[in-house]
């Protein structure tokens, strides 16, 4: 396997830990909204945490309390990676680009035989 074909597939491996990262985020909101919904349900008003103390700890309010806080730690557990895998990835396509460039450039070594040849060539057509 050559370099350029391990970058590709670094970056595909990177790509799909990428999805999944933001599928935990998208998993975190959901969580989160949900958590919000059943609190306010449950409280009547806006306030999240001062409804505890106010108000004797049934199952609802737990359960919206239990939701809020999975749902921003699944959105932060899912931010971060999400951050460290599209760096990565762009650092593994930077490779690649700089792999191809090379690859165009299309530099002819010549060696004295192939210059002596040409010149020869040249004196012979004058």
């Amino acid at each position: 396997m050559s370099f350029e074909d391990w970058l590709y597939r670094k970056s595909e491996q990177n790509a799909h830990s990428e999805i999944l990262a933001f599928l935990v985020m998208v998993l975190g909101i959901n969580l989160l909204v949900g958590g919000f919904v059943v609190t306010i349900i449950t409280a009547g008003q806006a306030p999240l945490f001062p409804f505890m103390f106010s108000q004797p700890l049934n199952s609802s309010t737990v359960l919206g309390l239990i939701l809020t806080l999975s749902g921003f730690c699944l959105v932060c557990a899912g931010f971060i990676p999400l951050v460290y895998y599209d760096r990565e990835r762009s650092w593994f396509l930077g490779e690649i680009e700089k792999s191809t460039k090379i690859k165009n450039r299309k530099i002819r070594v010549r060696t004295a035989h192939d210059i002596l040849e040409e010149l020869v060539e040249d004196k012979k057509k004058d």
